[in-house]
């Protein structure tokens, strides 16, 4: 029986410090380890606690380890450890429970290192097992009360069905509580330029615009993010010319490196590369922000060089770095490479690299980090170069001047934030405006002439919806009313549906200078038509 660790793993080759020793300075889990060709193994104290045996009353052979493991988890436990020895691999990870003397089950996280001979063939493998029994009744919990919730569901479908009616739900709430501020703000920031004339005023809100645009940009790339599980995101691969990935880069950061007292730099490149461009700048933005986090002085640098037929796109950061020992596990769900250390000033949820990750998987970029400690660290990412003129120049379109509408516009609208911001830019339009929370409640205010435009959000209070809103109004006065239907809903199946007389349907947060192209083109398409008919 191996009583000593240092004795029994320590790897001549070395220098002299025992595999588990290393392990045991990063772990306070239970610890093993497996002479592969013997079969002879080590288990702490702490391993037997996890048990509930006492330390050593069982000779210390991988035997145990397969005696107390659940008869349902052997095979693919088996199988993981055989491709294990067998691969270069540098990690090993699996779960699995194991029997404990109280008779009942612990789930266990198992990760581990080889020690590998000439061949690559690992010949002593050495690791932690952390008990995350609590972790998985919680999740078990948690799936209990879902179904409880959702019983009302067709009985019929199976769990994988049901997770995806609670995803859709939860995220189309999501985008319509998270979208209503945003146009709000979008109204009530076209409505202070007009208002002011100072020309540091008007660039201070053109930043604001700007932000808010990112926000708006970020937001819609959020939630069709959740549509990866399901394998519904498609890439749009295309020309791209880095140059214009760089400057939206530029504006987006440049007020936040500020505020952080951060240099910001951005090499210009007159190169051209295959992506997605709505997906690769969603990478950049993370790869960013995440080397604005680590970065508590110096600099964050974007580049671009040719690699043959590819580009890397790199940022460079000027952080505290990440281990070598951990550089690849920061691109999993959860883990930061702060959390990792030990430092709580770090917030999030550790997301963001693995977003990153997923997103050149799914374009079939390579993705990667080189760092060092105390002195930064550069992530890349790796696409197909093309030649410079593959791609066109594409300019953003100069804003659109607002235009006077000059008539009687119904707003139907339950959030009143967005109703006050609706109210003072269609003033400003030059329209007479009679705002509402209900379809109920507008027509009951509504005279015998009817509006001569009508905004309905989806969602009002009551039983009425915009739609059922638009229907009822053309039934009272027998004829077509001119207008729109604002939504946050990301539930674009639903919307469809309930769009059963096919109205023109836009999705918040809706830009104030779009909103007066299409109520202008509205209103001049309900005109031609009257006059048509003679009417």
């Amino acid at each position: 029986m191996a009583s000593e660790i240092s004795d029994f793993w320590t790897d001549i080759h070395d220098d002299g410090r025992s595999l588990l020793e290393l392990v045991a300075l990063k772990a306070n889990d239970g610890i093993w380890g497996w002479d592969v060709p013997t079969g002879q193994s080590f288990y702490s104290a702490r391993w037997w606690d996890l048990v509930g045996l006492p330390p050593d009353h069982l000779e210390a052979h991988i035997d145990v380890f397969f005696a107390l493991l659940h008869p349902d988890d052997r095979e693919n436990v088996r199988a993981v450890l055989a491709e294990f020895i067998s691969d270069r691999g540098a990690d090993y990870r699996t779960q699995f429970r194991l029997k404990h003397s109280s008779g009942g089950w612990r789930w266990i996280q198992s990760s581990g290192s080889a020690l590998r001979d000439a061949t690559g063939k690992a010949v002593r493998i050495a690791g932690t097992h952390t008990d995350i029994t609590e972790r998985v009744e919680a999740a078990d919990r948690l799936e209990r009360l879902v179904a409880e919730r959702t019983r009302d569901l067709a009985a019929a479908r199976d769990r994988a069905e049901i997770a995806a009616a609670s995803t859709a739900k939860f995220l189309s709430a999501t985008s319509h509580d998270i979208r209503q501020p945003l146009q709000a703000m979008a109204l009530l920031l076209r409505n202070l330029q007009q208002e002011v004339d100072s020309e540091a005023a008007l660039g201070t809100i053109a930043s604001i615009r700007r932000s808010l645009g990112s926000s708006m940009d970020l937001l819609d790339d959020l939630l069709e993010f959740s549509r990866l599980d399901a394998g519904a995101l498609r890439a749009d691969m295309r020309p791209v010319k880095i140059q214009s990935l760089f400057r939206s880069l530029l504006d987006d950061f440049t007020a936040e490196a500020q505020e952080r007292g951060l240099r910001l730099v951005v090499k210009d490149t007159d190169l051209v590369g295959r992506t997605d461009p709505r997906l690769i700048k969603r990478i950049l933005r993370n790869l960013v922000s995440n080397s604005f986090k680590f970065t508590q002085r110096g600099s964050v640098l974007i580049a671009a060089r040719p690699r043959g037929d590819t580009i890397r796109l790199e940022v460079w950061d000027t952080g505290r770095g990440i281990p070598t020992g951990q550089q690849r596990q920061i691109f999993w769900e959860f883990t930061q490479a702060g959390s990792a250390v030990g430092d709580r000033s770090v917030r999030g949820l550790g997301l963001g690299l693995a977003i990153v990750e997923r997103l050149a998987r799914l374009m079939r970029h390579n993705v990667g980090v080189r760092s060092v400690v105390d002195h930064g660290s550069v992530f890349w990412v790796d696409l197909p170069r093309l030649a410079a003129d593959a791609a066109e120049e594409r300019h953003e379109p100069p804003e659109r001047p607002d235009h006077p509408l000059g008539c009687r516009v119904a707003v139907a609208e339950n959030d009143p934030d967005v109703a006050d911001a609706y109210v003072r830019i269609l003033r400003a339009w030059d329209c007479k405006v009679l705002v509402a929370r209900s379809g109920a409640e507008l027509i009951s205010r509504i005279a015998d002439q009817p509006p001569d435009l009508l905004i309905a959000d989806c969602h009002l209070d009551g039983r009425m919806n915009g739609f059922d809103l638009f229907d009822e109004l053309e039934r009272r006065f027998g004829r077509r009313i001119a207008g729109v239907v604002l939504s946050g809903d990301h539930d674009f199946e639903r919307m469809r549906s309930l769009n059963r007389s096919r109205r023109r349907i836009l999705n918040k947060p809706i830009l104030p200078d779009v909103l007066n192209a299409v109520l202008h083109a509205e209103l001049e398409q309900h005109r031609q038509a009257v006059g048509e008919s003679g009417a």
